[in-house]
């Protein structure tokens, strides 16, 4: 059985603006004063092909150590192109631009995002990858150490893409909660030594959030790219700290330019819905 890796992360806004302080881009190191004169655009935008709103969240960031939230950026322009078509997002609240309802996503393209403030651009890019379809998507008992039925667990399997760079993100939550905006209960993995293997009963469900019989589970999965996953293990290593053999605090990457901070994202996704009975 092979386990996705799992964290206790949050979620993905609240933990780009804990790290604002260790932020920089791919190629260099820089150390940022993100002081109240200062101030830094931050942008995070992860856009999928599942039919949902797609938005982008724009701000700036704040003391690091007070607790004033970061104030959202009103009024930037922001659009999102390939090399066929472009699409212009709109403000529907505070500091968020979505997509248009009626906007296509195109599996396998390169992607720029653009979010103008002021006359200043600031521009990153990903690949939307195709996210192979998930298989025998079921649930399973999960017994705890002296062997009592304490809930139950997701499971499914899915055929790896051939050609290494993929990596992929997957969480399972219980429908009509707000469980699936975080990353508290996702787990990813790459393909850097099991190109193309066939992915078989994979598990991602915690101990402390087992469904019940009842309850309807969604899982997805997400083809998310090496790049990305490389961003997460970032995150992870900054956010768990507290051993003697910890390395030092390093800057976590960012794929934008001008030196806005945050993370770009596109993504191929799949989504399943189960009833446990």
């Amino acid at each position: 059985m092979l386990n996705f890796k799992t964290t206790n992360m949050k979620n993905i806004f609240f933990i780009l603006l804990i790290l604002l302080s260790f932020s920089s881009c791919f190629t260099e190191q820089i150390e940022l004063d993100l002081n109240e004169e200062n101030p830094k655009v931050i942008i995070v935008a992860w856009i999928t092909d599942l039919d949902e709103p797609q938005f982008v969240k724009v701000s700036r960031s704040t003391n690091y150590l007070g607790s004033v939230p970061t104030p959202p950026i009103s009024d930037a322009f922001v659009e999102l192109s390939n090399d066929n078509n472009s699409y212009i997002l709109t403000e529907q609240e505070n500091g968020s631009y979505y997509l248009p309802e009626d906007w296509t996503a195109e599996l396998d393209m390169l992607y720029t995002l653009t979010v103008t403030i002021e006359g200043i651009s600031h521009t990153a890019q990903h690949i939307m990858r195709s996210c192979p379809p998930m298989e025998e998507v079921t649930y399973q008992n999960y017994t705890d150490f002296q062997d009592s039925l304490i809930g139950y667990e997701t499971v499914f399997s899915f055929q790896e893409t051939i050609g290494e760079g993929d990596s992929y993100y997957a969480i399972d939550y219980l429908k009509g909660t707000m469980a699936g905006d975080s990353l508290l209960n996702g787990g990813y993995a790459d393909d850097e030594f099991i190109d193309g293997d066939y992915f078989d009963d994979v598990t991602i469900s915690e101990e402390d959030r087992l469904f019940q019989i009842g309850d309807t589970a969604v899982i997805e999965l997400y083809s998310i790219g090496r790049e990305t996953i490389n961003y997460l293990y970032d995150i992870e290593n900054e956010i768990f700290r507290g051993g003697p053999f910890d390395p030092p605090p390093a800057n976590v990457r960012t794929n934008f330019d001008n030196g806005a901070l945050g993370y770009f994202i596109m993504s191929g996704g799949q989504q399943v819905e189960i009833i446990i009975e």
